[in-house]
């Protein structure tokens, strides 16, 4: 929801005079998500008197919302100190994130200042890939072994609850730590005080290893509807859980990512400078460029032929766009079937087959009517109508085999499938049809 601008003017005059009281009158009804709008709009300066004013629980939430820029901001106002009162505060997960993001002597000063048990667990979720599992994961979660009751799970509940959020289910783990099971709060709630967990539990439950990346988390909680999945290793030790807010993240995170690569433009529209956002689209529209320069050239080498018939030139550019539109529609389907398993390896050629097929239709459709319209337009010579009609459909086609073979060939390479995007197929469509039109002409008419 936007930020009132008449809420932010307050704000302002408020950090100006000091009034703290008024700040945290002002703020009592906020979520820490509607804290962290509110900082966002703030100037450099003003963001990090803000934060300071915030309690430690209240700064430990939002500064977990706030955008990359702007925690920059706010980290660069606060001590050493003050930071891990906050980070002590924070989720295991959400601490990791953070001190990430920091300079490795400051990050060295903040895990030596915190206790034994906060930094040993914060280092482990550092030493995993950030885009894994073991990146994501919490290690805040309630274990038990399998002969306790009820009731000594539902007391260790109770007792932990205000320092562990969103505790779904219990984690049964036999003596060497292997999860072995797992008990939903529900099972807890409506079983006798005395019963042993190891009668109520879900056995074998559905795990996630620490080494996946995480778009395939996101794909197993999307599948099987999960709201936290425990994260185990090779040998089934449980080491954290995964918690659904973070999947939602990663999803957000993920969809932007890739809508960024299909564009050809990964930046952001405000946080970052004028000169790095030109810089990120430097190689994407000189990809884009050069397929121009080199379709130039093949125009060139034809010159003399297309000045015989001109009106084959005033087909070019539909022939161009019809090509290049198939091409981004297969891409996009391909892409976002590698991202939710429906398109895999299994299938990978049925998929090519079947998008050649629709290319072939499209342009047999579109390349009937444009061979009607070219036969009006030139009737004299019915050579002219087939060639044109002839290459819309080699065009799409074509165009439907590229945006098809293109992301399978990057995934297959272990490459993002979205980097297969609008620029090399529009700059391969534009090389390779240009070529099939003006080859095709002057088989058939020259």
């Amino acid at each position: 929801m936007p930020v009132n601008p008449s809420s932010v003017k307050l704000l302002k005059e408020y950090i100006e005079k000091g009034w703290e009281f008024h700040i945290i009158d002002m703020l009592y009804d906020l979520e820490p998500v509607e804290i962290a709008d509110l900082i966002e709009s703030l100037d450099e300066e003003s963001r990090g008197k803000f934060f300071l004013l915030l309690d430690v629980e209240t700064a430990s939430d939002v500064i977990s919302e706030l955008s990359q820029d702007s925690r920059e901001d706010v980290l660069d106002d606060i001590s050493d100190t003050e930071l891990t009162r906050i980070v002590e505060d924070m989720n295991s997960d959400d601490a990791a994130d953070l001190l990430g993001d920091l300079h490795a002597e400051r990050a060295e000063r903040i895990l030596a200042a915190l206790g034994p048990r906060e930094s040993s667990e914060i280092k482990a979720l550092l030493s995993y890939p950030e885009d894994s599992a073991g990146g994501i994961m919490q290690r805040e979660l309630v274990s038990v072994h399998p002969n306790t009751t009820v009731d000594d799970v539902v007391a260790q509940i109770r007792q932990v609850h205000t320092e562990i959020d969103n505790i779904h289910q219990a984690y049964v783990v036999d003596s060497k730590g292997v999860l072995v099971g797992t008990v939903p709060l529900v099972k807890l709630v409506l079983s006798k005080p005395e019963t042993a967990v190891s009668q109520i539990m879900d056995i074998d439950p559905l795990t996630v290893p620490v080494t996946m990346d995480q778009e395939e988390v996101a794909r197993l909680f999307s599948k099987y509807d999960k709201v936290v999945m425990p994260v185990v290793d090779e040998e089934g030790m449980l080491l954290g859980r995964i918690t659904i807010d973070d999947i939602v993240d990663i999803m957000e995170e993920e969809a932007t990512e890739d809508m960024f690569r299909f564009a050809g433009a990964q930046e952001d529209l405000l946080s970052s400078s004028i000169v790095r956002n030109a810089t990120t689209r430097i190689p994407w529209l000189f990809v884009c460029w050069l397929g121009g320069v080199l379709a130039s050239v093949l125009i060139r080498g034809f010159e003399e032929d297309l000045s015989k018939i001109v009106g084959l030139a005033a087909f070019m550019p539909i022939i161009l766009g019809m090509g290049g539109n198939v091409g981004t529609q297969s891409i996009a389907l391909v892409v976002r079937g590698i991202a939710t398993g429906v398109t895999s390896e299994r299938n990978f050629f049925a998929v090519l087959l079947r998008q050649m097929g629709v290319g072939l239709v499209l342009g047999f459709m579109f390349g009937f009517m444009l061979w009607a319209i070219a036969f009006i337009m030139f009737p004299d010579d019915l050579r002219i109508s087939l060639v044109i009609g002839f290459s819309i459909m080699f065009s799409m086609a074509l165009a439907a085999f590229l945006g098809t073979f293109l992301p399978i060939m990057f995934y297959k390479l272990n490459q993002d499938p979205a980097v297969a995007s609008g620029p090399f197929v529009t700059t391969a469509m534009d090389v390779l049809a240009v070529g099939s039109y003006l080859m095709i002409s002057a088989i058939f008419l020259f």
